[in-house]
């Protein structure tokens, strides 16, 4: 996967997640938290059941998302993704 260069890399919603080193496998490590909210909050909006898929997410060192478990970040999105407009 390619490194994240969107802007939710910086959003200050990521600051209270808990810090994370999972090394899930040496192509899954440092997943971006921000590609991983978008995810759970697209898949909730479309009514998909809840299962991150890490594989699709880019890279992410950068800003508010560094060392961020991008599981948490997935049900946080996929909470909101919920919650009606």
């Amino acid at each position: 996967m390619a490194n994240c260069k969107l802007s939710h890399r910086y959003d200050t919603i990521f600051q209270n997640l808990p810090e994370s080193q999972k090394f899930y496998d040496k192509t899954e490590r440092h997943k971006c938290a921000g590609c991983a909210y978008e995810q759970g909050y697209n898949h909730a909006k479309s009514k998909m059941p809840r299962n991150i898929d890490l594989d699709v997410l880019d890279k992410s060192q950068a800003g508010e998302v560094r060392h961020k478990d991008p599981t948490i970040a997935y049900n946080l999105g996929y909470d909101a993704g919920l919650r009606p407009e």
